[in-house]
């Protein structure tokens, strides 16, 4: 074998070094190099994963948040529809209870007026026979001079007054 080495000119001694050198750097890059590099590129790979992790469950807190937003919106949106209708009702109820008030007082005022309107009525007919009844006396007087006048007038006041009365209950009776 030694010949072979020869002829290709290769000195086993020095390959014999060259091996030892290979195998010494080999051991201090694996260790010193390799081991560094290997250790970081775990480190990072273990980093990323967790990023990557981390992407997801943030993507999937993301959608969730996005859920329980529109969740979120639609309740007070029904809430607030909810609301507006409660308050058409509320406000349609106090509508009716206001114009039925309205009405009550309203027909209250109407009675209180016919009421004084009658009241009224009724004083300017007896003022207005007081006031006849002192005409006719002044009238009859003139008329019917002889007859005593106290007699007369009280009689045929009394007369006169009821006719006016029955005439007048009558035209009131037609209105």
């Amino acid at each position: 074998m030694n010949e072979i080495l020869d002829k290709f000119g290769v000195d086993w001694k020095l390959l014999l070094a060259q091996g030892i050198n290979f195998f010494i750097l080999f051991f201090i890059l694996k260790k010193f190099v390799y081991g560094p590099i290997v250790s970081i590129l775990r480190k990072r790979k273990t980093d990323i994963e967790k990023g990557i992790d981390f992407t997801r469950l943030a993507e999937e807190n993301l959608k969730n948040a996005d859920e329980t937003k529109s969740a979120t919106i639609k309740d007070a949106k029904d809430k607030a529809l909810s609301i507006v209708a409660q308050a058409e009702a509320s406000a349609d109820l106090r509508k009716a209870e206001m114009l039925k008030d309205a009405a009550a007082k309203r027909d209250n005022v109407v009675a209180e007026a016919r009421t004084i309107i009658d009241e009224h009525k009724g004083k300017m007919i007896e003022g207005a026979y007081s006031e006849a009844e002192g005409f006719l006396r002044l009238a009859l007087e003139k008329v019917l001079g002889r007859m005593p006048v106290e007699e007369r007038d009280r009689e045929l006041i009394k007369d006169a007054l009821k006719e006016a009365r029955v005439i007048t209950n009558n035209a009131n009776q037609i209105k």
